[in-house]
């Protein structure tokens, strides 16, 4: 069964474990089975912020890993879906935007960035930001 966890933050499933193995096996997955490879010659920014890091687990084995970063720097859409690292069998549509959503639903985004980029370039609408011409969304409360 496939599951999203976080791997940063309270009870990630990075601490479950051994921590640097784990690092270790999402760090290979971002170099070896990169969405977009070259993200993988960037270097990493002083200013840049990871707001959320999710890995996609098939049972025990991770199969994927994402981050959502801020990067100020950037003269476009600052806040992007980076560092995709997905296994060639697990690398579909519904994996990627199921992921992308964890990762911004795990950021607690404010009203004040209307976009992020996605994992392929596109713009994803922050979903809580009521736009004129879009539909209003239902804001969920914390359980």
């Amino acid at each position: 069964m496939l599951e999203i966890r976080k791997a940063v933050g309270p009870d990630n499933w990075v601490t479950e474990g051994d921590g640097v193995a784990r690092r270790e096996a999402m760090q290979d997955l971002f170099f070896d089975h990169a969405l977009c490879p070259s993200q993988t010659e960037e270097e990493w920014p002083e200013d840049r912020q990871l707001y959320s890091e999710m890995v996609v687990l098939d049972g025990p084995r991770v199969v994927g890993t994402a981050m959502l970063v801020l990067d100020p720097e950037r003269e476009d859409i600052q806040l992007r879906v980076f560092g995709v690292g997905l296994l060639p069998e697990y690398r579909t549509d519904f994996i990627i935007t199921a992921l992308e959503e964890q990762l911004i639903k795990d950021s607690y985004l404010d009203d004040s960035i209307p976009f992020i980029e996605g994992a392929d370039g596109r713009l994803i609408t922050n979903p809580l930001v009521e736009m004129e011409g879009l539909p209003l969304r239902a804001k969920r409360l914390a359980a």
